[in-house]
């Protein structure tokens, strides 16, 4: 078989895959190898399907692809087949398909000179690059390991917009104490913060080993001071690593000097730019001496098949116009987003925004949503890594223990001479670092607030459970653009939109139209902020029929609770357990009388455990004082209808109490006139047959609802002796019996 029979029916194995199903069983054939029996490929791959169809419950993810995905995920077969056919030489194949992909990143970001390195984690790439500098500052690191370190420990400064795990992977991997990683914050004040960490290490022969920062963090979009950081890696000697979006804007920008760094080492993370899935990382350095990246496995010849090879395709079949129309709609869909929540009071965005984004009017914007993404304004961009003097160096020779860096023949050609003419053009031209500050991320977070007087007014968590409701909305009514929500630190909930996560590359009408709905669903959010302040106020002046309930998770105009007259206290919690039920129960028959009227009412339940009536989302035109007066209004029927019932029950009861004596005292006294004798059980008989009693009978009693009172009945109550009770239980007994003997008689 040959390369292009496995990479065809690689092909054919996903346009198989991707199918629901076929009208034609597979056919079973088995070829003999030795004693081995092979059976039908598409024996094998219904099984593997039947496998996954299983974990994905009915789910499609082979739907959509394009042929430069299938061709990327066909492409794993031939690094399959590489590393089969050509064991001994795979790394000079790899080398070369990685030199290919190295000249082309380089072209298409228009950075200098350097090395590629794929890997598929996140942070080999990092760890590696630390080993190398270990190997360069630290002679004595390759034999004695940490014990070289000991005298003049390394700090590595990692920025918490960076990868999460990053620094806890330094650390495992490297066999680092936590004191050696450590986590700061590269932005504002901060900054000066760690300048002044950079000089007390020093200070204690603690030697600033690498400074890792972010230029656009896929989670939050926001930026660190990319030109302080640098300037500080310079003045400090520390290697600078750069991650995040805007390393993509470098292909956006025309610079007429290629040999500009922005940064000693860059991490592309190659599956969200270019959206094509199984695609690894590339980290992108500059040159160093070849037997340091020997030592850290840093050189092509070091990558695997599995990640060069797909790398080579997707660069072959993607060429620097498509990538890059690509990464100018990602800002420009961003750009259009940040013009129109800049305009909002009540929005607040949590990414980064360039200090050139002036807000735009209304009209303005509908105008400009179709032109921005044909037009797009490149700037000139020049790099400069300024004449900071390197402090390091002198720090390094009073130890004595550490060698100068080592720096290649392309620096010392490159990086002096770079200096030299940027410190000529820093007047008239920006940097690159300056440049990516200005940029836009294409990544924009945004949170909704109330006015500053209405924040202080909101319970709990009632701006998370806001942010919650409105991302659910709009990805509802707008499936096309993609919402996550987030937290961030000190802020709470946030939304975030990036066009690299929607399932689809989204359009400017998909666009416009979250536009329209954003603005429908903010007047709904204000409105119900509004209308909250009102609810309170009536709620006060209720005469405490009515309490306000907190309900957690709910971004509704919140929950009133009405308490009955004899169960109404600030403090529910202390109420007995029978008040507890009379609150539930009143509240849900409160809450099925309301929704006759209007289904928006619902029943809800606060913290205490207590059932309350719901209130949703309002308008602006909703009159919220009927709405209470309706709960309270319909509280105090049902009450006065329990209040009715139970004052009958108790009438009812007390009239059956009344009725029962006065049967009572005439049976008494009917028992006197007739005497004893005759209840006596043997005497009583003899009494009743010579002087048979008279007849009596008692009129039984009534109860008038109308007045309460207890009255005699036309019901005759007739008082029968008990001898003539029992005879005619006799009487009735005897026929079944005698009937049960005929009936018995003839199986006998």
């Amino acid at each position: 078989m040959d390369i292009e029979e496995v990479y065809e029916s690689s092909k054919e194995l996903l346009n198989a895959s991707g199918k629901e199903g076929s009208d034609t069983e597979p056919i079973l054939e088995t070829e003999e190898i030795g004693s081995t029996s092979v059976k039908n490929a598409n024996e094998v791959l219904t099984k593997f399907r039947a496998i996954i169809a299983e974990y994905l419950q009915g789910d499609t993810v082979l739907d959509g692809l394009d042929d430069v995905t299938k061709g990327v995920l066909g492409s794993y077969s031939l690094a399959g087949y590489l590393d089969y056919a050509i064991p001994s030489g795979k790394e000079i194949v790899v080398t070369k398909l990685l030199q290919h992909c190295c000249f082309q990143l380089q072209d298409f970001l228009r950075v200098s000179d350097g090395i590629c390195y794929a890997h598929e984690e996140a942070t080999t790439a990092v760890v590696q690059l630390i080993q190398m500098q270990l190997l360069n500052l630290y002679p004595k690191y390759s034999t004695q390991g940490y014990e070289a370190l000991y005298s003049c420990p390394p700090t590595i400064y990692i920025s918490p917009l960076c990868i999460p795990s990053l620094a806890n992977a330094v650390c495992k991997k490297l066999g680092f104490p936590s004191s050696c990683v450590k986590v700061m914050k590269m932005n504002g004040h901060d900054l000066k913060k760690m300048e002044k960490s950079l000089q007390e290490d020093l200070a204690a022969k603690r030697v600033p080993l690498m400074i890792i920062a972010s230029c656009g963090s896929h989670h939050s979009g926001q930026v660190d001071n990319l030109v302080g950081v640098s300037q500080l890696s310079q003045r400090f000697n520390a290697w600078f690593h750069l991650e995040g979006h805007l390393i993509s804007h470098l292909s956006l920008h025309d610079q007429p000097k290629k040999t500009l760094q922005v940064a000693d080492s860059l991490h592309l993370d190659l599956r969200q730019l270019l959206g094509i899935p199984s695609l690894p990382y590339v980290t992108m350095y500059r040159h160093c001496e070849i037997a340091l990246q020997r030592a850290a496995y840093l050189t092509p010849s070091h990558c695997s098949p599995f990640s060069v090879v797909p790398l080579w395709f997707a660069l072959q079949n993607l060429d620097s116009t498509t990538i890059s129309n690509r990464f100018r709609s990602a800002v420009e869909l961003s750009r259009m987003l940040i013009n129109r929540l800049v305009t909002i009071p009540n929005i607040q965005i949590m990414s980064h925004v360039p200090k050139t984004i002036k807000p735009s009017s209304s009209t303005e914007l509908k105008d400009t949503l179709t032109e921005d993404l044909e037009s797009v304004q490149l700037g000139e961009v020049v790099d400069s890594k300024g004449d900071e003097i390197s402090e390091v160096r002198k720090i390094v020779e009073e130890i004595g223990d550490l060698p100068e860096r080592n720096e290649s023949p392309m620096e010392d050609d490159g990086v002096t001479n770079v200096r030299d003419d940027d410190a000529e053009l820093c007047d008239n031209e920006k940097t690159k670092s300056e440049v990516l500050m200005d940029s836009i991320v294409p990544v924009v977070v945004f949170q909704y607030r109330p006015k500053a007087k209405e924040i202080g007014e909101c319970p709990g968590n009632l701006l998370d459970d806001l942010n919650l409701w409105l991302v659910q909305v709009l990805e509802r009514a707008c499936e096309e653009i993609h919402m996550d929500i987030i937290d961030i630190d000190d802020s709470g909930y946030a939304l975030r939109f990036s066009p690299y996560d929607c399932k689809s590359f989204p359009t400017v009408d998909n666009l416009q139209k979250f536009l329209e709905n954003l603005d429908q669903q903010l007047e709904i959010l204000n409105a119900t902020v509004d209308h909250k302040k009102t609810l309170n106020k009536i709620i006060e002046v209720s005469g405490g029929e009515l309490q306000l309930v907190e309900l957690p998770g709910w971004a509704g105009l919140g929950g009133v609770r009405y308490l009955p007259a004899a169960w109404r206290s600030n403090n529910t919690e202390q109420l007995p357990d029978q008040g507890k039920e009379e609150i539930n129960r009143i509240n849900r028959e409160l809450v099925a009388k309301l929704k006759e009227t209007d289904s928006a009412f619902s029943l809800g339940e606060g913290r205490d455990g207590l059932s309350c009536v719901r209130f949703g989302m309002v308008v602006a035109i909703t009159d919220v004082e009927a709405l209470a007066n309706l709960v309270r209004q319909t509280g105090l029927d049902l009450e006065a209808s329990t209040l009715a019932l139970e004052t009958m029950a108790v009438m009812i009861r007390k009239g059956i109490e009344e009725a029962q004596a006065e049967l009572q005292r005439e049976t008494e006294e009917k028992l006197w006139q007739e005497g004893l004798l005759r209840h006596i059980p043997v005497v009583g008989s003899l009494v009743n047959y010579f002087s048979p009693p008279q007849k009596t009978s008692i009129k039984g009693r009534c109860l008038n609802l109308q007045n309460g009172r207890i009255e005699k009945s036309d019901v005759m109550i007739h008082s029968v002796p008990v001898e003539e009770a029992s005879d005619a239980l006799n009487n009735q007994e005897m026929p079944l019996v005698a009937n049960e003997e005929i009936n018995d008689a003839p199986h006998e």
